[in-house]
């Protein structure tokens, strides 16, 4: 549509899977020859490109069009900026709920958790019975790090938080990150996520939970049409990620985040890749996305009863009304080479490093980041 609408211009697009995108992003910006148009996440997996001067300034584009600016929810939008200026387009957004079975909760008597005391005791009945708890696999170790993202955002003071989670600035000494690892280890050490986790990936266990294997499964909105194709819309449900009581965190805060696109900074077509971006986030564009691709987008409106499931659209609006900040996932968030420490290290951490150890290892890696 975009090229008949202008047949000057020809756009030429290379699919790439999400495990190989991020190899493939690094292989290409050590080559120095980065696509007109890339696809990033974004936090820090955007700022990298931009600390590393690889991608375009789109502060003057939105201050020339402010309509397009205003027209992405604040919350993924201010996930793009780095010193003031705006480094990517997002145009696909994810919010991080629990899912659950509601045939598996019927069965066994069970209520929609409030509080993570409420949680915990679901997850210790269920572990008696022949039902998986909790659905997780770590063979991929981003999705660890999606629930040790979530176990920091209620454990750590938020200040403390932001401060380590800033490049170069962080250390990860407080002792609330050691007993957030401890937390997520109990919980495995306890059964709650079945046996041999860092054998499985998300997709094995996500059949799973859709098979009646597992009784909840950690999410995002990006996936939820999966459950609806996988098991049924009226057979799984939602809810908050249960609040930790007395912990010191931020209970506004749930991770979450959005997909980007970055303009190289040496491209030589740099009007021609923001009218193509224009389109893509137009109004228009992203509910389309939604609809068809169920996949929901960052657009002010974007999501609505025509072209979002009712989950998608009630979770959106669950989430403007209970949480005042999206926090990046933990391997969006920070630096990548503490990242990518922070999951080897939840990987042995299952097979039985303690916690205090895993923190070891990447407060080591925090250190060596501030003194580059």
């Amino acid at each position: 549509q975009f090229e008949e609408e202008n047949p000057d211009i020809k756009i030429e697009m290379e699919n790439v899977s999400d495990e190989a995108m991020k190899d493939k992003l690094s292989v290409i910006a050590s080559g120095g020859e980065m696509p007109d148009i890339y696809f990033t996440w974004t936090g820090e997996r955007t700022v990298r490109f931009a600390r590393n001067d690889m991608a375009l300034d789109l502060t003057p584009y939105f201050e020339e069009d402010p309509e397009w600016a205003e027209s992405f929810l604040p919350a993924f939008f201010n996930n793009v900026t780095y010193e003031g200026k705006t480094w990517a387009v997002p145009f696909r957004s994810s919010i991080m709920y629990m899912i659950y079975n509601k045939q598996v909760f019927e069965e066994y008597d069970l209520e929609i958790p409030e509080t993570w005391d409420e949680f915990i005791a679901i997850c210790d009945k269920l572990a008696e019975t022949d039902v998986i708890p909790i659905a997780f696999g770590n063979s991929q170790p981003w999705y660890g790090s999606w629930w040790i993202g979530e176990l920091n955002a209620m454990m750590v003071p938020k200040d403390v938080m932001t401060k380590d989670y800033t490049t170069g600035e962080g250390e990860f000494t407080d002792e609330a990150y050691v007993e957030a690892v401890q937390t997520f280890l109990d919980m495995n050490e306890k059964g709650y996520f079945g046996d041999h986790v860092n054998s499985k990936d998300y997709y094995q266990v996500r059949e799973q939970f859709c098979a009646g294997q597992a009784a909840m499964m950690l999410d995002a909105t990006a996936q939820f049409t999966q459950f609806d194709d996988g098991m049924g819309a009226e057979n799984w449900g939602y809810f908050k990620v249960p609040v930790m009581e007395g912990a010191a965190g931020d209970p506004g805060t749930i991770s979450g985040g959005a997909e980007a696109w970055i303009v190289s900074k040496n491209t030589k077509h740099p009007e021609e890749a923001i009218k193509f971006l224009k389109f893509m986030t137009s109004l228009e564009q992203g509910q389309k996305q939604t609809k068809e691709a169920g996949l929901p987008n960052t657009l002010v409106g974007g999501i609505t009863a025509e072209n979002a499931t009712p989950a998608t659209e009630e979770a959106y609006a669950e989430a403007a009304e209970s949480y005042t900040n999206i926090a990046d996932w933990l391997d969006c968030a920070i630096e990548a080479s503490i990242a990518d420490q922070y999951m080897v290290s939840l990987q042995e951490g299952l097979d039985g490093k303690s916690a205090e150890d895993v923190m070891a290892d990447v407060q080591a890696a925090a250190a060596k980041v501030k003194a580059e």
